[in-house]
This record gives structure tokens, C-alpha cells and sequence, in this order.
């Protein structure tokens, strides 16, 4: 899972827990649930999921962009594992497919000044698609190059998992955790090897194959990467809100 897909992730949870927030109001299609209730669990998941097609249009008032199809302009990432490096940077990225998110549970627990709040999401495709430019080595072996390229993802499926103190009525986030699983992953670039057709036939072929491999390799330096990054956006939503004006 990308990068920006990520962001894209983090500006969805910022729609989805907020219900009132200061002197803003939301869509009359986002209900509240009062957190002492015996059913918050289950009126979170349920208000999520019903506002949802409101949510994804984007709330100009929060600076929540549009989330389907969402927009990136520019992405760059970095890999180095033994001899393995690689260095990308992407423009014009859009992300199909956040409309079709579903909720499948919201477990908010809360211990003296203490909240966590993790929610199952899984969404059945995601389509990510731009230009890209990239360089990188395998031992002595040079890679580089620059097009279009595309990637489909099936069956994604993750739970945030967000934690924090509240301190002064406010939810101050110290980790936004998550360990996206995907189904199944199709890749596609124009020329990783500067014209070399052959070589960028058999990259993907070996990429497609082995795309399990890649990711899993990938996934603890980008868990790390999600958790600093998603902490900093969310903190500059809640920062500005009372934790129990977002929670009643």
C-alpha cells in the first residue's frame, strides 16, 4: 500500500470519528453517540457507515478533501535494504476506490485520561495510478527510469489502531498503528529501465509474482513511516476541538 494511500486513509478517520466539533457542524446525515451508552461501539460503526457517502465528497469546512477519486500532486519514497535501494518520486497520483469502505467494527476504550480507538475497515479494490521517476540498485545492478504506472489492490483489509492521552479536554494522538493486509496485487510500469524493453517485461513479471515478498520486506519501515506521519494529521484536527465535543 502506498504512501499517499495512507494519507488518504488518515483523512478518512478524520471524517469518520468526528461528529461535532467546536463551532462547526457537520451533515445532518452524521448522527452523534454518547460514549457512556451501552451501545457507542455499535452507534459508532453504524454512524460512520451511513454518513459515509456524504463523508467521501470531502468537507470543505475541516479542509477534508474529496476522498474518491483522491488527489496527490507529488509523492516521493526511499528503500534501502542490504543491497537493495530504491528512490521513487510520483506526480499526479489518484486513488479510485475509498467510496466503497466498509466499517466492520469500532472499539473505542477509554482508562482514566487514556483513549484508544481502533476501527476494522476493509476495502474491496483500490486503483492508484500516475507518473513516476526512479533509480535504484540490486548489488552492482543499476535500475532507472521514468512513465506511467498503475497499481490494483484487492481485498485490503486494516484496523487503526489510534492512542493517546486527553489533556486538557483535548486528544493529544501518540500513535496511529496499522498493518494493511492485501489480498491480491496487480503492478504496471511503462519503463523502469530507460528503455530496455525486455528487462522492464521481465521486472514485471517478477514483481507480480513476488509482490507478497516485496511488501511483507516493506511493511515494518512503512508502519513506522504511517505512525509518525498520521499522528502529526490527525493531532492537527483534534488539537483544534474538545475531546468531549467529539466524544459526548
Amino acid at each position: 500500500m502506498s504512501f499517499h494511500i495512507v494519507q488518504a486513509l488518515t483523512a478518512v478517520v478524520l471524517c469518520a470519528v468526528v461528529l461535532v466539533a467546536g463551532d462547526y457542524q457537520l451533515p445532518a446525515t452524521v448522527k452523534t453517540c454518547k460514549k457512556n451508552s451501552d451501545d457507542f461501539s455499535s452507534c459508532l460503526r453504524l454512524a460512520i457507515q451511513e454518513a459515509w457517502p456524504t463523508l467521501v465528497q470531502g468537507l470543505s469546512d475541516f479542509d477534508i478533501p474529496k476522498l474518491d477519486p483522491y488527489y496527490v500532486e507529488s509523492q516521493s519514497a526511499e528503500y534501502k535494504n542490504g543491497q537493495l535501494y530504491g528512490k521513487m518520486s510520483a506526480s499526479d497520483l489518484r486513488t479510485y476506490g475509498l467510496a466503497k469502505a466498509r466499517f466492520l467494527s469500532v472499539r473505542p476504550e477509554m482508562t482514566d485520561d487514556f483513549f484508544r480507538l481502533e476501527i476494522d475497515v476493509e476495502i474491496p479494490k483500490i486503483l492508484l495510478d500516475g507518473d513516476y521517476k526512479a533509480e535504484g540498485y540490486f548489488g552492482s545492478f543499476k535500475v532507472g527510469g521514468k512513465g506511467f504506472f498503475n497499481v490494483s489492490m484487492e481485498d485490503i483489509r486494516c484496523t487503526w489502531d489510534i492512542t493517546g492521552n486527553v489533556v486538557d479536554d483535548r486528544w493529544v494522538i501518540e500513535h496511529f498503528r496499522m498493518a494493511p493486509t492485501v489480498g491480491n496485487m496487480k503492478i504496471w510500469f511503462s519503463d523502469l529501465f530507460n528503455g530496455n524493453e525486455d528487462l522492464n517485461r521481465a521486472a514485471l513479471i517478477f514483481v507480480n509474482e513476488y509482490w507478497p515478498l516485496v511488501y511483507r520486506g516493506m511493511l515494518p519501515k512503512l508502519m513506522e513511516l504511517w505512525d509518525v506521519h498520521m499522528s502529526e494529521i490527525t493531532n492537527r484536527f483534534f488539537s483544534k476541538i474538545p475531546f468531549s465535543a467529539v466524544f459526548p
